[in-house]
């Protein structure tokens, strides 16, 4: 039916690759800030070498802190992310085994 719009849950529950799409982006997203962190920080290590002279100090600082933070961050943020895939992931087995329990054909009896 063209005009017909289906609720997000039947649209995953009947193409199983469409529910990993948002968990994928998510785990960019979550890259792109590690990324985002390292790169931020060694600039700003790079731009108080620059200001105060005092190479390589601000630049290997910078870094080191960009690189402890956004893996923090990073792994801190999978963790969260596989627990709500998980609990999404459970309930929609459990949906899926509560609904195939009641459609049962009674032609065999």
């Amino acid at each position: 039916m063209a005009g017909t719009r289906v609720a997000p849950d039947e649209k995953h529950d009947s193409d199983p690759q469409a529910s990993n799409w948002p968990g994928i982006w998510s785990y960019a997203g979550i890259g792109m800030e590690l990324a985002g962190a390292i790169i931020g920080l060694t600039l700003a290590g790079y731009w108080v070498d620059y200001k105060f002279g005092t190479e390589p100090t601000g630049l290997i600082v910078g870094a080191t802190l960009g690189i402890i933070g956004g893996f923090y961050n990073f792994i801190r943020q999978a963790i969260q992310l596989t627990r709500r895939q998980q609990r999404t992931d459970s309930r929609r087995d459990t949906k899926r085994k509560g609904d195939s329990a009641g459609n049962h054909d009674d032609t065999d009896r």
